[in-house]
């Protein structure tokens, strides 16, 4: 294999190691999320907070908690993945 093929595979192989790692993310913080809404509001999470059934406050409170935890965990899980990387590889994950 040469240089252009093993960078091209390891640029692949991150870009699936990243994904995952989000995809984990997310899903344990959608699952937090649902939980944490439980606990402070005796209520289920809105299924569909652009619905007129849901009111403006619980609407904007699930939104921006949600946008806010899925971010931050997804920026976490890369990093973390990133650190793994280096540390597996020697070198930072391709660009």
């Amino acid at each position: 294999m040469n240089k252009a093929e093993r960078k091209a595979s390891q640029k692949l192989t991150w870009m699936v190691v990243g994904a995952g790692a989000a995809m984990l993310a997310s899903t344990l913080v959608e699952r937090s999320m649902a939980t944490g809404w439980r606990m402070v509001t005796s209520d289920d999470p809105p299924k569909k907070p652009e619905s007129p059934r849901t009111g403006w406050t619980d609407a904007l409170a699930w939104t921006a908690a949600s946008a806010l935890a899925a971010g931050l965990s997804q920026i976490i899980a890369k990093r973390g993945a990133a650190i793994g990387w280096r540390a597996y590889t020697g070198k930072l994950p391709p660009a």
